[in-house]
């Protein structure tokens, strides 16, 4: 929410004729104080689009312009691509046979009866790339109707998990962070200060 508030914000900051003096220098005070608020480090801009993205109250991005949009949903795409590639490397490190438990004698799988009967005939013909089926899980996901803005992001997400399989894990890493800009430390301090005190 933490984009789409700032939005927000500096939208109704904006100065209006009726206001007086005062207002208005309030108003400019705070876009000013708020503007430069969660832009550095560059990455840190990506990523809150992306946690926006995978947000259903949000996830059609309506306060940025269509180009930001389509930038976003196509770093998202790459980014569970590139996760999913990374999750089949370290699968296939770990099936690997090693020299120890290699066994050169051991005769290749014979097929059954059904594969040699069946086989060639009743072969998958889809051959999607792992890629293909994750921008048609995006578009899909686009395409669904955004929740309302007081609905809860986690309980769609748990819904939708079987229908969204890899975009949900995607969200789960991204929703898990607290938006805060207040330095770890100093909220633990806080804490732990008015728990000595009561």
């Amino acid at each position: 929410m933490i984009l789409p508030l700032k939005t927000r914000i500096l939208q109704s900051m904006a100065p209006s004729d009726e206001d007086s003096t005062i207002t208005r220098d309030v108003k400019t005070a705070a876009r000013e104080d708020l503007q430069h608020r969660y832009t550095s480090p560059p990455t840190l801009q990506d990523y809150l689009h992306r946690s926006t993205a995978l947000d259903p109250r949000f996830k059609s991005l309506s306060h940025m312009d269509p180009a930001l949009r389509q930038r976003t949903y196509n770093d998202l795409t790459t980014e569970i691509v590139s996760s999913l590639g990374a999750e089949d490397c370290a699968e296939g490190q770990a099936a690997e046979p090693t020299g120890a438990n290699l066994d050169s004698s051991s005769p290749p799988q014979k097929k059954s009866a059904m594969a040699e009967l069946f086989g060639e005939t009743f072969a998958s013909k889809d051959n999607k790339t792992p890629a293909d089926i994750i921008k048609e899980e995006v578009a899909s996901y686009l395409a669904e109707s955004d929740i309302t803005v007081d609905g809860d992001p986690l309980t769609w997400w748990k819904s939708n998990d079987c229908k969204y399989p890899h975009i949900a894990t995607m969200a789960r890493c991204y929703l898990a962070v607290p938006g805060s800009s207040v330095p770890s430390e100093s909220v633990l301090y806080s804490r732990g200060h008015s728990d000595c005190n009561e």
